[in-house]
């Protein structure tokens, strides 16, 4: 089994039960991860309480808001890594989103604005991610 005790890790992407995400944050939590995770902020809160609900038995110690579109939200987590871990060992990017409209019809159709957004939000982010974060990589 994988031996990850003392390890810090920040899982983005939890959306529900069937996220990809949350299989990847259950395994590193029950390898000895300590987790960070984020949630996508909304005026209701319904992804907050969404996702504090679903993490809560692997006892998070970072639970955010962060909307990659927004510098300051990832700055933020960067922030809270800092100080209550010092570093971060693993970042798992499991970010994904397009427009409903883009999603339907044929590819060929896809609005620039909507394959812009789609590309920022699931590929950019990644690189946007590391750039503010890597300070924190110490060990490679």
């Amino acid at each position: 089994m994988l031996d990850l005790n003392g390890k810090n890790a920040f899982v983005t992407g939890i959306a529900n039960n069937r996220s990809i995400a949350w299989g990847i944050a259950q395994q590193l939590h029950n390898a000895g991860a300590n987790l960070g995770v984020n949630f996508l902020p909304d005026e209701k809160g319904r992804y907050e309480k969404k996702v504090r609900d679903l993490v809560e038995p692997l006892e998070p110690s970072i639970i955010m808001p962060c909307d990659v579109r927004n510098d300051a939200q990832i700055e933020a987590i960067a922030d809270a890594i800092a100080s209550q871990w010092g570093k971060l060992d693993i970042l798992i990017h499991c970010l994904a989103f397009a427009n409903k409209e883009d999603l339907s019809g044929e590819f060929s159709q896809t609005s620039r604005d909507g394959f812009s957004l789609a590309l920022d939000i699931s590929s950019y982010s990644l690189n946007r991610l590391t750039a503010a974060w890597k300070h924190l990589m110490t060990d490679g």
